[in-house]
């Protein structure tokens, strides 16, 4: 399949069957970049890492993460440089760094194959850092495409660098916890996807979490996970016990049933019947009927009637006097959905930047083309999303902002600001 025509079918799967077109068609913009994928092709520029690139950018438009465009043939590896940078009045400064080793934290990103950053924005034709606040800005996908970058060290020492890359690591960050002081228990949480961790933690620090009076979160780089995993942690942080269900604004979602979104539903789960146990079968078949009778109604409203059913109680744990949450753009998915249930305790304070914004479209569905891309795209919003109250683009908001400054790359403000409140 050619490169404009993955690309055609990927802009109309975003027209058509994409449960965010309305609220984001106004950055929809498939004519430039299906022009660029046109003029690239016939000049013989592109191949398959060219077009990834392409791609997404044309998605980083929208504005949601949970568009994405992956290559997975012909023994590629998606890959990082070894770390990341953010932005501050047209500057880059090297915030963290994981694998490599000729950076350090509070460096700055001089210029990026010969331009500076700023002139590099200013120059590019649409906005592709997916974000217009500055210090939501996303530049890892620029550096992931640019030559020899000019550094300066923070040791005011300048020095051309090259960019190496590194395979990504498949290993989850650690969870953990400490006492600061006599009565602060501060707890690390980069994600909800293992119980078995989070219990563990929790366990680990059980003395701490019923004699302490302040409880620090930081879930400032919280990759997500599933809800269901960080629900032991609400019984410390709400006053008193309370039906977790009370505590969901959304008790359910508007999803697009389009002929196309139900037919690729459709395959998955029978992709999935030939080795699945008896109940789990059952379901899949049951999931598979109804897929068929929605078929071709657009956007159906459905209430979670499995939530509506759920009787856990949540709370009325721990002697806490204030829980302050640490949150800032990297917290993502489960993580931004904990953190609006604990905006509902009246003990609870978050402090810092507001979150990425992914949790008002879900569902996903995708699309594999030729065994090389997949295009991955959700097929069910918000309530709040339709509404024009979601999170997308701006975050969960926090009660106490406080703006990014280089200052953080060496000293960890966020913590000191919540450990005087």
């Amino acid at each position: 399949m050619r490169y404009d025509a993955i690309f055609r079918d990927v802009a109309g799967n975003v027209l058509h069957d994409y449960a965010g077109y309305d609220e984001k068609k106004a950055r929809h913009d498939s004519l430039f970049f299906s022009s660029s994928c046109q003029k690239a092709q016939r000049r013989g520029h592109l191949n398959d890492l060219v077009f990834l690139q392409l791609m997404n950018q044309y998605l980083a438009t929208m504005q949601d993460r949970n568009l994405q465009f992956r290559l997975s043939g012909g023994g590629y590896q998606a890959g990082t440089r070894g770390f990341h940078v953010r932005s501050y009045e047209g500057r880059l400064y090297v915030t963290d760094v994981w694998q490599e080793t000729g950076l350090f934290p509070g460096d700055q990103i001089i210029t990026l194959g010969g331009v500076p950053p700023a002139l590099y924005k200013k120059r590019l034709p649409r906005n592709i850092l997916g974000a217009d606040l500055e210090e939501r800005e996303l530049w890892d996908p620029i550096l992931k495409m640019s030559g020899p970058c000019l550094v300066k060290h923070r040791d005011g020492t300048d020095e051309t660098q090259k960019l190496n890359r590194y395979p990504l690591s498949k290993k989850l960050p650690r969870l953990g916890g400490r006492l600061i002081g006599r009565n602060t228990l501060y707890l690390d949480l980069p994600h909800f996807t293992d119980a078995y961790a989070l219990a563990k933690l929790l366990t680990s620090k059980e003395k701490s979490l019923n004699r302490c009076t302040k409880l620090i979160l930081d879930l400032r780089h919280n990759i997500g996970g599933s809800e269901a995993f960080f629900v032991p942690l609400l019984d410390y942080i709400m006053e008193e016990p309370v039906l977790l269900k009370d505590l969901y604004e959304e008790k359910g979602l508007y999803t697009n049933y389009t002929e196309n979104n139900c037919r690729r539903k459709i395959q998955m789960f029978e992709n999935y019947l030939p080795g699945a146990e008896p109940p789990a079968r059952e379901l899949a078949e049951t999931i598979i009927r109804e897929l068929h009778e929605k078929s071709g109604r657009g956007m159906v409203w459905e209430p979670d009637e499995e939530l509506a059913a759920d009787e856990t109680t949540v709370g009325g744990a721990g002697q806490f006097d204030r829980v302050v949450i640490l949150s800032d753009t990297y917290c993502e998915y489960a993580g931004e959905t904990f953190i609006q249930l604990c905006r509902r305790s009246q003990k609870t304070t978050v402090l810092g930047r507001p979150t990425m914004g992914n949790i008002d479209y879900c569902n996903p569905v995708s699309i594999l083309y030729g065994g090389r891309f997949t295009f991955q795209y959700p097929m069910s919003k918000t309530k709040a999303a339709v509404e024009g109250r979601g999170v997308s683009g701006q975050g969960v908001p926090v009660d106490l902002y406080v703006p990014w400054t280089p200052q953080e790359c060496e000293k960890d403000v966020l913590l000191e600001k919540a450990i005087e409140l």
